[in-house]
């Protein structure tokens, strides 16, 4: 079923992009610093729009893949269920189902989804994938200092990066 709008070329997922997406994407151009967005390469944990759950309608985490991608960005999303789901409807992007293997080559990791899952994952054993450790916390849900002992420089909505 189509839901684009007659006479438009707006697809149902770009028209879920909102500020929110708006903020997210100024959050990971100040995290990037001096490295556009256009040619980074981003890793995107979550793609349901809720923890819990496979369901990727109105995702708020896929909008926001699709701004990055329109931004010039090279995109791989991990989810811890969504994968599959993620995969029939928007077979457009790349996914990961292997955590530790979708760092690989990443400018920067981006949260999207507050799975608590991510939220415990050793920072330490993924320090160094990637080669200069990034994070992009969209959610404000992880507790920073872990990751910046393992060495992770991380940015979070309404907090500086450190």
């Amino acid at each position: 079923m189509d839901t684009t709008t007659p006479g438009t070329s707006t697809t149902p997922l770009a028209r879920t992009a909102s500020p929110c997406t708006d903020t997210a994407l100024s959050l990971i151009t100040r995290a990037l610093g001096d490295r556009p967005i256009k040619d980074s390469r981003l890793t995107v944990w979550g793609a349901a729009f809720k923890p819990g759950t496979n369901d990727v309608r109105e995702s708020p985490a896929l909008a926001l893949v699709h701004a990055l991608q329109q931004a010039g960005a090279t995109v791989t999303i991990h989810d811890l269920q969504a994968v599959a789901t993620a995969m029939v409807r928007t077979p457009e992007f790349d996914y990961s189902d292997d955590l530790p293997a979708s760092l690989g080559g990443a400018d920067a990791v981006v949260l999207a989804t507050e799975w608590p899952e991510y939220q415990h994952t050793a920072s330490q054993a993924l320090a160094g994938r990637p080669a200069k450790p990034l994070f992009v916390d969209c959610r404000t849900t992880l507790d920073p200092e872990p990751w910046r002992t393992a060495g992770w420089t991380v940015h979070q909505l309404g907090r500086p990066g450190k």
